[in-house]
């Protein structure tokens, strides 16, 4: 074998050893032919920290800040997607985003869909739902604890106490086996059931509920609470006695909206520093 042809060699198999190199998320891999012309890799544990990526999700509006506050940098920046007529609101924080003059990566983010508090969703789920007397019965005893008394934007108007439609729920449960003859509003604002027991030899007797009560309404997570009326509905069929009841929150879309704008309101007071944008980012 000549010189040349030694060297040719000698350049060959050195293009051919095994050879550090980085991929794009910073993991180091060791590269080394694998006899058939062809190459193989393998990782290798890091010197170095990875880059931060990866969605977080989070649950309130306090964990989202705080969260933020600790990983934002430069090219940081905030949408909000909002269907405020809805009370819908979705927050992306994308912390490893675009500055003014250089690319980011956008792959670090943190993820905000506001999560209704259970008892929020016992209250819309059950909505308008009609219900015989043991289940309205059963509703109102396992929700008395969030009926209130008074509205604070009008302390002039007063509502039944928790207790007060805990013992209308009681009594509720105590009539079952009765034929409801009719209901009507008094002038105080409630509403008299007048109905035969089975067990007081069918004479007639009165059942009495107010025909509004209030409740503090906690739309999302550790947020804001609010008073939402609701208005007392029955149904008493002619055929059998039988009696229907449910109740409708007042105005409850312009509620969730108040707190859906609340969220974003308290992002703006909290992220002055960062871009914040409606929509959603690419």
């Amino acid at each position: 074998m000549s010189n040349e042809q030694n060297m040719i060699q000698t350049a060959l198999e050195a293009a051919r050893k095994p050879e550090i190199i980085t991929a794009p998320d910073g993991t180091p891999l060791l590269v080394y032919p694998n006899g058939d012309n062809s190459w193989t890799y393998e990782e290798l544990a890091r010197t170095e920290p990875e880059r931060k990526y990866g969605t977080t999700q989070l649950h309130d509006t306090d964990s989202l800040i705080k969260f933020v506050q600790k990983h934002k940098q430069d090219g940081s920046e905030i949408y909000i997607n909002a269907d405020f007529s809805k009370g819908d609101i979705s927050v992306i924080a994308v912390l490893n985003g675009d500055t003014a003059t250089e690319s980011g990566f956008g792959d670090h983010r943190a993820v905000f869909h506001p999560k209704h508090t259970p008892d929020a969703s016992a209250w819309l789920q059950n909505n308008r739902k009609r219900m015989n007397q043991a289940d309205f019965a059963a509703f109102l005893t396992n929700n008395a604890r969030h009926i209130v008394a008074q509205n604070p934007s009008n302390e002039h108007v007063k509502y039944p106490t928790g207790a007060e439609v805990l013992d209308f729920a009681l009594n509720l449960e105590y009539t079952e086996k009765t034929t409801f003859k009719q209901g009507y509003r008094e002038q105080d604002g409630r509403i008299n059931f007048t109905f035969q027991s089975e067990d007081a030899g069918k004479n007639e007797q009165n059942l009495k509920m107010y025909e509004k009560f209030g409740i503090a309404f906690t739309p999302y997570l550790n947020g804001d609470s609010f008073f939402v009326e609701a208005a007392l509905k029955f149904r008493i069929d002619k055929n059998n006695g039988s009696l229907e009841l449910w109740y409708e929150l007042q105005q409850i879309h312009n509620v969730m909206e108040q707190a859906a704008r609340g969220i974003a309101d308290s992002l703006q007071q909290a992220f002055e520093d960062l871009p914040i944008y409606y929509g959603e980012p690419a």
